[in-house]
């Protein structure tokens, strides 16, 4: 054996061995032997790119190819060292070269298919795969990198041209049926596409990606049931698979089986505790389970591991709403904003945060911000008339939904708040109006029927006010406002019999109503029945402290009864709580001088005097 021939040999026993430097030192000595010998000059170039040294590479194959250009080996191995450099347009003229001086070299053809597609040279690179294509047609390497190529094009049709074609040639490869169903997918045809991975997995049951893929489709088609099946399957072959364990942990969740969820998406975080969406997922679940504390630790630590995304931020404000707690809401909110200024959603509710909390000033700026970014949402322009209206700013509100009614012209919630809010303003012809438009569209809306009684009451239209305010009652007949506005209304026209009526009804349906007790004192008073009276406005005094009716009508009601040591209490009660109530010092006078304590009582009238000023 010649030197050459030995330093050769033992070149190829370390490349074989994976013994790369060794390779490459022995290389070069069968190189100083024979400079010109090409075998040996592109297999240094091979050692030195997976020594990781491309640029050495190229260097090397450039010098053999000033004496040798016509050797097609040699530009492919040029292309090869290019490509890896990713000098993509250089390696594809060092391909094309390959293939002009040999027609016939399909990996060539694949590599210059390649070097076009990484330079996103489309139609050039389709080009080039079906020309290997055409020579080898069971090169699935070409196959995979064509399909590729027009994925990208979004051609899901010439996708699904070529997967045929492969399984006519080879109708029992599993991978095939597979990557047929992938394309059938894409182009929304789920029912085929599971029929496609059926055969891939009845060809070979431990084809993983099939069984995902079958999951996914049949989820796609709602049939859950089988996809949670299809799940299982995959998990039996890739069992530490984290993201098989949280498809699986989303298709029990989509079935409402919130416990097998949960131990499902508890296992994707342990196997992967970096997983901000499976965190998220399983934050849902607690949260549908009830362990709402455990639910806001999940959320949390998906926005730990992500705080870009925003779904997070939505589930725990929602939790905080359900449970009341709305400053934490407000903060969830401001928090996700400082991240997402731009999000319209956020900015709303937000809005709707600080309008629970009583801040409609904060409220109206946030809804404000909502609308620059969304502009054509009615629903946010309902919202800020709202809020604008729970200022008192009428106007203002007004303004807002109408522009609402613009964009929404069949809500009623925007109709009937643009009448409340002209009825506010006093505009109550304008308010019967609204109401009457709204009541066009929706002639059954309890509700509307109201407004319009109480918009008919400040014109003075009583008969037509009551018949608004009866029509609203048969149409919901556990109507409570509607009962006391009906009662306030025959108050005041004299018919105190009937409105106690209507008082006694709003009570039956809500005994806790404090509005509907003294309303029903002061109608009791009116017929001289002030023992009753009594009855009915403590209890409306027990229920609020604070209503000044119910005091005064209290204070009658025990006077009619000649209760002076009664009335001294409920003067003193209201003074405990308000010193400077010139009305009770009035009333405590009058106790205690009929008591004969004429002293205390000129003491109390004298204080009443001056809060006066008389």
């Amino acid at each position: 054996m010649s030197d050459f021939a030995a330093w050769y040999a033992r070149a190829r026993a370390a490349l074989h061995g994976g013994r790369f430097v060794d390779a490459e030192a022995a290389l070069r000595e069968a190189l100083n032997l024979r400079p010109d010998d090409v075998k040996a000059c592109l297999d240094l170039a091979l050692v030195l790119r997976r020594l990781r040294r491309a640029g050495d590479a190229e260097a090397i194959v450039r010098d053999a190819l000033v004496s040798r250009p016509e050797l097609s080996s040699l530009h492919y191995e040029l292309g090869v060292a290019l490509f890896e450099q990713g000098r993509f347009a250089d390696a594809a003229s060092s391909f094309r070269e390959t293939v002009r001086l040999h027609p016939d070299f399909v990996r060539a053809h694949v590599n210059l298919g390649l070097s076009l597609e990484r330079q996103g040279d489309w139609a050039a690179a389709e080009s080039a795969l079906r020309e290997a294509l055409r020579l080898r047609p069971d090169d699935a390497t070409a196959r995979a990198n064509l399909t590729t190529v027009l994925q990208r094009q979004r051609r899901s049709t010439a996708v699904e041209a070529i997967q045929r074609d492969a399984l006519r040639r080879t109708p029992d490869s599993a991978d095939t049926h597979a990557d047929l169903a992938a394309s059938l997918f894409e182009q929304g045809r789920c029912a085929e596409a599971v029929e496609a991975w059926r055969e891939a997995v009845q060809r070979q049951p431990d084809l993983t990606r099939a069984h995902v893929g079958l999951g996914v489709a049949l989820e796609r088609l709602g049939r859950l049931r089988e996809a949670v099946a299809a799940y299982r399957d995959a998990l039996r072959f890739r069992p530490a698979d984290a993201s098989l364990h949280r498809k699986l942990g989303l298709a029990l969740k989509r079935r409402h089986r919130y416990g097998e969820a949960e131990a499902a998406l508890r296992e994707a975080v342990r196997l992967d505790p970096r997983d901000a969406d499976a965190h998220y997922h399983l934050g849902t679940v607690l949260d549908r389970r009830g362990h709402h504390g455990a639910a806001i630790a999940a959320l949390r630590e998906a926005l730990r591991l992500s705080s870009h995304t925003s779904a997070p931020y939505r589930a725990l404000g929602a939790i905080y709403r359900r449970q009341g707690r709305f400053s934490e809401e407000a903060a969830t909110y401001a928090e996700a904003l400082r991240l997402h200024p731009s999000d319209a959603d956020f900015h709303a509710a937000y809005g709707q945060a600080l309008g629970t909390l009583g801040d409609y000033a904060g409220a109206t700026a946030a809804l404000r911000q909502a609308i620059t970014v969304r502009g054509d949402d009615g629903e946010l322009r309902y919202e800020l008339g709202v809020a604008l209206g729970r200022q008192g700013r009428h106007a203002e509100a007004e303004a807002a939904l109408r522009e609402a009614l613009a964009l929404r012209p069949d809500d009623i919630r925007v109709r009937a708040n643009l009448a409340l809010s002209l009825g506010r303003q006093g505009r109550h012809g304008e308010a019967e109006a609204a109401y009457r438009l709204a009541l066009a569209h929706r002639p059954d809306h309890p509700s509307l029927h109201r407004g319009l009684g109480v918009a008919l009451y400040w014109q003075e239209r009583h008969d037509e006010a009551e018949a608004a305010f009866l029509e609203a009652i048969r149409l919901k007949p556990s109507y409570v406002r509607a009962r006391c506005d009906l009662g306030e209304l025959l108050s005041e026209r004299g018919r105190h019999v009937e409105a106690e009526q209507a008082y006694r009804a709003a009570l039956a349906l809500k005994p806790v109503s404090a509005r509907a007790h003294a309303a029903l004192g002061a109608v009791l008073l009116a017929q001289d029945r002030p023992a009753e009276a009594e009855e009915v406005l403590q209890q409306a005094l027990h229920l609020d402290p604070d209503l000044a009716r119910a005091h005064f009508d209290l204070w009658t009601a025990l006077e009619a009864q000649g209760r002076w040591s009664e009335l001294e209490r409920a003067a003193r009660s209201v003074l405990e709580i308000k010193a400077d109530h010139a009305a009770a010092h009035a009333r405590l006078a009058r106790a205690l001088t009929a008591q004969g304590r004429h002293a205390e009582a000129e003491v109390a009238l004298q204080r009443s005097r001056v809060l006066t000023g008389r």
